[in-house]
Formats: C-alpha cells, structure tokens, sequence
C-alpha cells in the first residue's frame, strides 16, 4: 500500500499540470468523438490504433466532461497499480528466492522447483521480501515511468495489461490455496490460462505492439511447464479480444484498415539501410541516457552483466528465467535498432518492468551475500554484517529518489510535459467564440486544434506548403470571413509568410502562446 501511495505522490503532479501533446491530442479527440456519440464508430477518422484506450478514456469523459486529465486517468490508474503488479510479477518468478518457499507463495513454478541458492533459515524478513519491494520501487519511481503515467498515450495501459498477463502465468499443476494478499494485491496460487491470455489480448486491443513481447509470453509459458491444454486455454483467453476488434474494424470500413493504416503510418516495415545504424545506435543510446538517470544505468549494466555471468555459471529454474528476461530485453532493443521505426521514448516504456524486476533479482543476490548468518556465534558480528546491506539499500534508494523527485515536475525530456502543446490550448482559446465562417490555416498543429477546438464553429483547413495556402486565400480570401493562420515563432515560418504577402495579403499578430503565434490575415485593400 504504501508504494502504491508513493507512485500516486510522484504522479499526480502531472495529471493536471502537463498540456497535451500532438498524439495525446489526437486519441483524445477520437475519445471526445466517442463519448459525444457524435461518431463510436469513428467512422470518418483516420484511426491506426486498436480502439481499447479510447473507449475507456470516453467512459472517464462522461461523468468529468472533455477536460484535458479524465483523458489521462486510465493510464494514470494504471501507472500507479503498475507498482504492486510487478513485485507480483517478481515473486511469481522468482518464488523460492531469497529464503521463500513454495508455501509463502502462490508459486509460478511445481513443488519440485529449485531456487538458484538453497532457502537460507536464518535470513531476516527483509531480505526473503527485498526483491520484489526494490522492484515495485524502481516502477514507482523510475523517470520514465512517471512522466509517462500522466498522458494520453497508449503504452502505459499496454504495460499493465502486458505485466498482468505475464503475472498471471502459473505451473499449470499448482495445488490450489487460499487467496492471501500481499502488496496490496489480492491473489490465488492458480489462474486459468484464459485469464492471462484474455489481459494478453487486451495488450493487443491497446496497441500491437504487444505482439512484440509474444515470445516473453511463450518463454515463461516454457519455463513454468505449459503444454498443449494449457496453449489452447491461453488462445481462449485471447480470441474473443481480438476477435472483437476485427468486428469493430470491419463495422468501420468494411476491411482491415487498422493494421494497413499503422503500417503505412509507419512508412512500412523495412530493415534499417546500411547508412542509418550508426545514427540509430547513437540516438538510442542518447534516449536510454536521457530516460535513465547515468548513475542508475551503469548500475543497471553491472547488474544484467553479473546476471549473465552467474547464469552460464549456475544452472537451474531462476537462472533460466534471468537469462529469458535479459535476452528479450537485449533483442527487443536490437530489434528497434535494426528496424527502420522511429526513436521515441515511448518504446522504452514497456521495458521498465522487466528492467525493475532484473534490478530487483540482483540485488537480492547481492543481499544474499550478506545475509548468510548462520556460522556466526557471535551476535556483535551479526549484527555489524547488517550495515552493508542497509548503506547498499540506502544508496539504491538515493539513486531512485533524486531523479523521481524531478521527474514528478516533468524536468526530464521523455514522456509528458508542462509545455508539451506548444501553447495550443491558449491560442484555441482565443478562437473559442469565433461565429461560423471562420477559418484557421495550419500545417503544424492540427491535431492539437482537432481536441482544443472541438465542436467550435472554427474550420481548420489545413496546408502542405505556402504555395498551397497562397493559392486557397486567392480564391477565397476575399469572402469577408475571417481567416487566421498559426505558425510557429521561428525561421521555419518565413517561407508561408512570404507566400502570403505573394498572394497580396497581410498579416495582423493576434496572439502569441509558447512557440505559436496566431495571425489574421487580411488583404492589401483592407489594411491600407
């Protein structure tokens, strides 16, 4: 309960101080178009994301109205359960590890698993939970977790639904138990496969890139012994989510538009060229290191790399699943260096679990070290080997605090942000009560002006280039509405400002917000 508290502290900031940004802007006008009932289908929008978020941020839409954190509560809901579930998802890992046994805890694993080191008896309290709490705390105060957990994005929803499945993976000959709770989480030794295929499903329902950790899925499926039944169970769980969202898509353009339309969104799905790895090398590594404070992410390598090199050393359950874990970390980075997909902090987001629960397994080995107390006769020795556990926990601890504490006031460039809209929000405003006929040009905001001015009588008509704008104020300029342009406040804007002129119109500042700056646009006749 008490790191639930903590990760709701860190995050609540955000919910109500971040302005939107450009595709936080977009889902949120197809949820505004939901809940309004003005289109649930969203018939004539250009949708390239599975539908589940949307709905949801339109059901928080109907008792709240359309203000800019109801669209971020589902993800802000889920950033904050997030921090349980994954010392959940460690303890059903890593059941038996240090000093638990099968009877502490509802066991991912048969009654003939063996932990990586036999149970120690003498081994405090703290160090048989201190794993899984250091992995709930890395979730709850991670940068890039809380500065995610307050928008409108997709994947942090994706991640509670992926964590929740993996979670939700049990030897599939488990003796059932009595529910027990433990971090705040009311859980039984044993759920049906449909259960966990069902949250899988419902990953896929809020973006395919879900699909991406299907062999994690397959892998710790392996590992706790699934076989055909339990597969086929799994698909179960899966198929009506799916099946739902196909409907849904059909229901909208009679096809598959969805996956067609991602993918050319995309620009296809290709290899990165020869000439781009070095680039995209350099550009995630400059992400990893913005995401992750530096001292944090050395101790992250030192730690997967005493992983690697004590499970080549020592063979049995846990270590099969830290090596499991490593690789796909490994691989799902290499495979978004390697594919020609953009560099955006977002695909990261994901990771941060898994990361969480590696982090949280060393340093319970590391403990281990420390904790081997049996030998001793001596109770003064006893208890000086309890300080360089604690100074250790201490000073993980230093390193996750500072850069939460900066990351609940959104000071790291990743995730959501104060000034995210570019002012959009301010200059909307200031057309909310134009009459109807009015016209706003843009090339750079429209998604912004699609949720800001959402059933305002203000048309927005976008342009691909000054040429084009030019061209539409010869024919209509003239009409006797009024006409507005929003460029931003840098160089990029010369070019529509001169074609405007060109076309023997000129322009009247209006107001100014962020980086944007709003102009009417008059003729030449008028203004002399």
């Amino acid at each position: 309960m008490s790191l639930s508290l903590l990760a709701f502290w860190l995050r609540v900031h955000g919910l109500f101080a971040n302005s939107f940004h450009a595709d936080e802007a977009l889902f949120a006008s197809w949820a505004r178009h939901i809940a309004s009932w003005k289109e649930p289908l969203l018939l004539t929008q250009a949708v390239d994301k599975p539908p589940l978020l949307f709905y949801l941020q339109a059901l928080f839409y109907l008792p709240s109205g359309p203000v800019e954190w109801a669209a971020r509560l589902p993800n802000f809901m889920a950033s904050v359960w997030l921090a349980p579930l994954t010392a959940v998802l460690y303890r059903c890992l890593y059941v038996g590890e240090g000093g638990e046994t099968a009877g502490d805890f509802p066991s991912a694993f048969p009654a003939s698993y063996s932990p990586a080191v036999p149970p120690l008896p003498g081994a405090p309290s703290r160090i048989k939970t201190g794993g899984a709490l250091l992995a709930a705390l890395v979730v709850a105060c991670f940068p890039l977790a809380i500065q995610f957990s307050a928008t409108a994005f997709t994947d942090p929803l994706l991640t509670f639904w992926l964590v929740a499945s993996l979670a939700l993976i049990r030897h599939p000959y488990a003796v059932n138990r009595p529910p027990i709770t433990d971090y705040g989480l009311r859980i039984t030794n044993y759920r049906p496969p449909v259960t966990a295929g069902f949250l899988f499903g419902l990953a896929v329902a809020t973006k395919y890139q879900a699909l991406l950790f299907l062999p994690l899925v397959m892998g710790v499926g392996w590992l706790v012994g699934y076989g055909r039944a339990q597969w086929q169970r799994w698909l179960m769980g899966v198929l009506p989510v799916l099946t739902t969202v196909f409907l849904w898509d059909v229901a909208r353009t009679g096809g598959r538009s969805l996956w067609s339309a991602q993918i050319s969104n995309y620009g296809g799905v290709r290899l990165a060229w020869s000439w781009e790895l070095w680039p995209r090398l350099t550009a995630w590594g400059q992400l990893w290191v913005t995401a992750v404070p530096p001292i944090l992410l050395l101790a992250l390598i030192l730690l997967l790399t005493g992983l690697v090199w004590r499970s080549w050393r020592v063979d049995d359950s846990t270590s099969r699943v830290d090596l499991l874990l490593i690789s796909f970390v490994v691989g799902y980075m290499v495979l978004h260096w390697l594919t020609a997909v953009p560099v955006w902090d977002r695909y990261l987001l994901p990771l941060v679990p898994l990361v969480a629960v590696l982090i949280g397994r060393g340093f319970s080995l590391i403990m281990r070290m420390f904790a081997d107390e049996s030998n001793e006769k001596s109770a003064f020795i006893r208890r000086i080997r309890v300080y360089p556990r604690s100074i250790f926990f201490l000073f993980l601890v230093a390193l996750l605090v500072f850069p939460a504490w900066k990351a609940r006031y959104g000071r790291y460039p990743v995730g959501g942000q104060v000034n995210a809209d570019q002012g959009a929000a301010q200059i909307a405003a200031v057309l909310a009560h134009e009459p109807y006929g009015t016209v706003l040009y843009d090339h750079w905001y429209s998604w912004q002006w699609g949720y800001h001015l959402f059933y305002r009588k203000v048309y927005v008509s976008w342009f691909p280039h000054g040429a084009a704008l030019a061209e539409d104020l010869t024919v209509f300029g003239r009409d006797g509405n009024a006409r507005y342009v929003a460029l931003p406040d840098s160089i990029v804007s010369q070019p529509i400002i001169r074609a405007i002129h060109s076309a023997g119109f000129q322009l009247r500042p209006i107001a100014a917000a962020g980086n944007i700056a709003l102009y009417q646009i008059l003729p030449d006749e008028v203004t002399r």
